[in-house]
């Protein structure tokens, strides 16, 4: 399957030139054949009968009186409406003329080849003219002329309405041919052309009205894409943009929404809070204002999720890619969860587990998970961190216990703002924005992350690329 747009368009006009070249030729051969076969009947020697003794009769009655005009008239009385005689002197000159065919001819010229005579005149009406020529191959009468010189008598036989010249009729009807092929390969040429512009230009046009559309904001505008051509990558490529500024699009404008959403309840304590500090209605002045200090440092934790979040969903995370042990990185994220020393911790890692990625993102990712189950996990349940090398990748699991995923919060779990209690309160510190890190955080770096239940608890499983030692 040809599948360059420049190789079918070089193969379209190829084809086409050919085709051209093959018409025009079997139109012109054609058009040649059937014109030589008429200008070889045309060609052929008219042996027309033509009675025996009527040159004789017409010799004697010329015999000495050859060739005045008065004579010649006498002598053509005796022919046939469609017959002429002709007389040639020795030299094969034309020295005199009779008959009725001649008076509506013009320009007549006999002469004599051999045995062969060749008659060329021409014949006009009131539109056109028409020149001729003739053949003959008859038998002549010898005469006599007025001074002794001796001088052949030919009858000729006329026809009712003499053809132009076989030279003329054979070149007009290669003429005619050639301009029949060429005016049929032009429309053929013609409808391949606007054929394959429509092929061409059709795609381009979509594109082209796709485009206007997409700056005009319609980000959900698509184009269809059919082939492999370079025109259908461009359609498939400007389907993948138009699906990406989509995406963006929706991304920033939920992220928008879930903004709003979740300042405005932090705010709205904040405001009250203080506003009972200003107004003196607080029983408890310095209660309420750490309230207000923990409201301020919830939404302080807050912008600094979205801004994390933000920069990795746009892409822009600064990764510094190296070879990372994990079991170091593990145990820093358990210190700075305050699991160290935690009696529900479980740690089983593989020796000397090394991932492709950056050790800052990598502990980030282990300590939002750590975080998540340390707030889900009941005093007397346990928190498992397993860490298995497989073939390619390695395998961070956190398990905790105590605590499921219902089938929608699983679908769920990694939006952006989500949390399993469904009055969305804050109870347990979370921001409802760290697994939604974790998740692009461990794209970033080319690795999978999934939720799961099993009959003790819920499981976080994370895949990185293992690092060639």
């Amino acid at each position: 399957m040809i599948s360059s747009l420049r190789a079918r368009m070089m193969l379209a006009v190829g084809l086409l030139a050919v085709a051209a070249v093959v018409a025009v030729a079997l139109a012109a051969r054609q058009g040649t054949r059937q014109g030589f076969r008429h200008f070889q009947e045309l060609e052929k020697i008219s042996d027309a009968p033509v009675e025996t003794a009527l040159p004789e009769r017409i010799a004697s009655l010329l015999a000495e009186h050859c060739c005045s005009a008065a004579d010649l008239r006498s002598a053509a009385a005796a022919l046939s409406p469609r017959q002429v005689l002709v007389v040639l002197n020795g030299s094969g000159e034309l020295i005199g003329k009779a008959g009725r065919p001649f008076d509506l001819l013009s320009n007549v010229r006999v002469t004599r080849n051999g045995e062969v005579l060749f008659v060329d005149a021409v014949q006009s009406d009131r539109s056109s003219a028409t020149s001729f020529g003739l053949r003959y191959r008859l038998p002549g009468a010898m005469v006599h002329t007025s001074r002794g010189e001796a001088a052949t008598v030919y009858v000729l036989p006329f026809p009712d309405r003499p053809a132009e010249r076989p030279e003329t009729i054979f070149l007009g009807s290669v003429d005619r041919s050639l301009l029949w092929a060429t005016v049929l390969v032009a429309a053929t040429a013609l409808l391949a052309t606007w054929m394959l512009t429509r092929r061409i230009v059709g795609p381009i046009e979509q594109l082209r009205d796709a485009t206007s559309d997409l700056a005009r904001g319609n980000l959900t505008r698509r184009v269809a894409a059919r082939g492999f051509d370079e025109v259908a990558e461009l359609a498939r490529s400007f389907n993948v943009m138009a699906a990406e500024l989509e995406q963006q699009q929706t991304l920033r404008r939920n992220l928008v929404h879930d903004v709003v959403h979740e300042l405005r309840t932090p705010l709205t304590a904040l405001r009250c809070r203080l506003d009972a500090v200003a107004d003196g209605m607080a029983r408890d002045p310095q209660r309420e204002l750490e309230g207000a200090d923990e409201e301020i440092d919830h939404l302080a934790r807050m912008v600094d999720d979205l801004h994390e979040l933000a920069l990795a969903e746009a892409r822009e995370l600064q990764l510094a890619f190296d070879t990372v042990l994990l079991e170091p990185v593990i145990e820093s994220a358990a210190r700075a969860a305050g699991l160290e020393q935690d009696p529900r911790m479980r740690l089983v890692v593989d020796d000397q587990v090394a991932v492709r990625g950056d050790a800052v993102r990598l502990r980030q990712i282990v300590l939002n998970l750590l975080s998540n189950a340390a707030r889900h996990t009941p005093a007397d349940g346990t928190i498992t961190v397993r860490v298995v090398r497989r073939e390619r990748e390695v395998l961070v699991e956190v398990h905790n216990t105590g605590s499921c995923l219902a089938p929608d919060e699983l679908a769920h779990v990694f939006d952006r703002f989500y949390r399993a209690d469904p009055s969305r309160q804050r109870s347990t510190g979370g921001t409802g924005l760290g697994l939604t890190i974790v998740k692009n955080l461990v794209e970033a770096q080319g690795g999978r992350v999934s939720a799961s239940n099993d009959t003790t608890g819920a499981r976080f499983s994370v895949t990185f690329p293992v690092a060639n030692t």
